[in-house]
């Protein structure tokens, strides 16, 4: 098994003969960076990293990912449960929540994006394998 430079380590699913792509949309650097490390090390292909919606929903016009990572809190005009839902509608791209918040109202709402998942920060590199492997589950993948 590879081991992360955290020292974690990260399991790779060889059932795939081609890297699902994935589109992480994560405010934050320093846990994009982090996210993109650790989908890389797991054997999924990043599709790119946006830091807005706007962004967002440019890379996936442009390299139409198989699912995308969202945080739930975005700063801009378009919050993560927003652009999850335009995801969907433009694009068929599922989503999976990233978010610090646990609170019932936001789960609530962010239920309108019909999500793959929710990913509660922070999180081990462990849970972000997966959460996308139980979503793949669910897309027949």
């Amino acid at each position: 098994m590879p081991a992360a430079s955290d020292g974690f380590q990260v399991v790779a699913s060889t059932r795939r003969s081609k890297p699902v792509s994935i589109l992480i949309v994560e405010d934050e650097a320093l846990i994009a960076s982090y996210i993109e490390q650790v989908l890389e090390e797991s054997g999924f292909r990043v599709a790119g990293v946006a830091a807005s919606g706007p962004e967002a929903l440019s890379l996936a016009a442009a390299h139409r990912p198989s699912m995308a990572l969202v945080d739930i809190r975005l700063t801009g005009p378009i919050d993560g449960i927003e652009l999850a839902c335009r995801l969907r509608e433009r694009f068929a791209v599922p989503a999976i929540f990233l978010s610090g918040l646990g609170d019932e109202q936001t789960t609530e709402r962010a239920q309108v994006a019909n999500p793959l998942g929710f990913l509660k920060k922070p999180f081990l590199p462990s849970q972000v394998f997966n959460a996308i492997e139980r979503a793949l589950g669910l897309l027949g993948r």
